[in-house]
Order: structure tokens, then C-alpha cells, then sequence
């Protein structure tokens, strides 16, 4: 993206925008203030991922890299969270799910068969036992030994970095099982950085309890035809659905914007597709491809 001269793309603090971003910026700060007046968790949501993204990034949306960067390292990894805040992703997408011991560890599948040498669900390992699996063999021979990240170990990267860390919990959480991973992040200081989200009722609710201060994403594969009341009720400032739930009803993106939600659209990993979310105006792209996207990005506005 160039104006008078090529900039960074990726929104963060500490960014030179060109007058039509700093316009945009605060036409959307003052929508926001008018509809959500002094509420704490949208001042929030607009620090970290905006509505209106597309438009101050010249028009592309955001890159969000999924469970880390899965073309560079191993998924849900440390070195796939590293390789995708290097690489540019303007947000770095994980999984955890929850050990025997009740001990959040970094995994998508229930069955740890796929990325690890292991066999047999994650619930029936504690964590001693799921630290001594591979979890980067699988990937290749340079990343034997790789360990599967404890919550902690997945969000140190994002201290002092602009990138946003979009934390999936898996499954069914627990008030109690969520603190933990909660305080962690308090302690590291990047709350303002992080979103929370899941695809489970009960998960939602047990983070809006133990996280009232962190932003919260509504998770659904298709949305229903008004999705306000669920946003609502999560107190959600995020919105992550599928291209084909956008396909369904095109007007919710601009609907949900309007009312100061992100929207964020899952996996998509082709220029025909990235261009296809970018026209129905979602936010955030979230794809195994994070470096691709962002050259291809970069292509758009140059």
C-alpha cells in the first residue's frame, strides 16, 4: 500500500497512517462513542481490531494467521505462533484445550494423534504426560522434539508486539478452568492485545464471568439471521464465522460493523477467496497462508 510512499500495512500503535486512515479512524471512534458511549468492553475492541478495518488498511482486510503459522512450523506450536507475529500477521490465532489435570494446553483436535506421536484424547493426558509427546515430528525432521505449548508459553511471544493474539478455547470450559489462563495474561500485560473466543455456549459464558475485561468473540459457523441477541448476551465486540455464513445473508457484515463489531471470517487460503471476503467488507481474514495473504495485500495496493 502505497501513498505517497510504501508504509507497513498492519494496523498497530505506534503506526503512520495517511490522512485517510487518521479520517477514518476517527469517524469510527466517534460512531463507536455514539453507540456504545462509555462501555469499556467496545472502547477495548476498537483498540485492538477494529470495525472498519478494510479501511484503514487501504482497503485490505487484516491478516489473521491460523494456529499460528501452519506453512512455516509445526500448528500450535511456539515456533508456528513465532513464525506468524515475524512474518506480519496482524493477529496470531491459537487453540487450547484442557489436560486431566485441568492444565491449558496448546491443541485443535481432541485426539492428539494428528500433530503429535501420541495416541488417544488430550482429556486422558495430564500435563506431564502430554509435555513428553512430539508435537513437530509429523511436520518435518527439523522440528523433532517440538513440545506442545502451555497456555503461558503460546502468549509470552506477544509481549511488546503490536500483533493480536485470538485465543480459541475448545470445548466445554469451566469459571475455574478459564481463570488460570486469564491471570496469565494479566500478568503479561496484554490484555488490550488479546480476544477470547469459542464455539460452546458454556465456554462463552464461563469467560465472560472470569474475563469481564477482555474482548470476547462469537464463534459460529453459520450465523443466525440476527445475530445481535447472541452478541449481546456474550457482550461480544467480535463476530468469527464462515464465508458461507456471509454468503447467506451478505448485509450482516456491514450490519455488525455498523454496530461496532469486528467481523472476522475463517479459513480461507487462495487469492480468490481473500478477494472474495474482501468484497463483502469483513475485517479480518484468518488463513493458513498469513505471508501469502499479506504479499498478496501488499500487491493490491501497490
Amino acid at each position: 500500500m502505497t501513498h505517497s510512499e510504501t508504509q507497513p500495512r498492519r494496523f498497530c500503535r505506534g503506526h503512520r497512517y495517511s490522512f485517510r486512515r487518521v479520517s477514518t479512524t476517527v469517524a469510527v471512534t466517534v460512531a463507536l462513542v455514539g453507540v456504545f458511549s462509555v462501555d469499556y468492553t467496545a472502547a477495548t475492541a476498537y483498540a485492538a481490531i477494529p470495525a472498519y478495518a478494510q479501511a484503514m488498511n487501504d482497503g485490505a482486510p487484516l491478516t489473521a494467521a491460523h494456529r499460528g503459522d501452519p506453512v512455516a512450523a509445526p500448528e500450535n506450536t511456539v515456533p508456528a505462533i513465532v513464525a506468524g507475529i515475524n512474518g506480519g500477521a496482524d493477529i496470531v490465532e491459537f487453540d487450547l484445550q484442557l489436560t486431566s489435570d485441568g492444565h491449558a494446553v496448546l491443541m485443535h483436535d481432541d485426539m492428539v494423534d494428528r500433530t503429535t506421536d501420541g495416541a488417544g484424547p488430550i482429556s486422558e493426558f495430564t500435563l506431564d504426560g502430554i509435555r513428553q509427546l512430539d508435537a513437530g515430528s509429523w511436520f518435518g525432521p527439523a522440528w523433532h522434539g517440538t513440545p506442545v505449548p502451555t497456555a503461558r508459553e503460546a502468549l509470552e511471544p506477544f509481549i511488546d508486539v503490536p500483533t493480536t493474539a485470538l485465543v480459541e478455547f475448545k470445548g466445554t470450559w469451566h469459571e475455574e478452568d478459564v481463570a488460570p489462563v486469564v491471570a496469565v495474561i494479566d500478568e503479561l500485560g496484554i490484555g488490550d492485545r488479546t480476544v477470547v473466543s469459542s464455539f460452546e455456549a458454556r465456554t462463552m459464558i464461563a469467560l465472560q464471568r472470569a474475563a469481564p475485561h477482555l474482548q470476547r468473540a462469537l464463534t459460529m459457523r453459520v450465523l443466525p439471521a440476527s445475530p445481535f441477541g447472541l452478541v449481546a448476551a456474550y457482550d461480544a465486540s467480535v463476530v468469527v464465522t464462515s464465508m458461507r455464513s456471509i454468503d447467506l445473508s451478505p448485509r450482516m457484515v456491514s450490519q455488525l460493523q455498523q454496530a461496532g463489531v469486528t467481523v472476522i471470517v475463517y479459513t480461507l487460503n487462495t487469492p480468490t477467496l481473500w478477494q472474495k471476503a474482501r468484497q463483502a467488507g469483513v475485517d479480518v481474514i484468518v488463513t493458513d497462508d498469513p505471508r501469502g495473504m499479506n504479499h498478496w495485500a501488499d500487491w493490491l495496493s501497490s
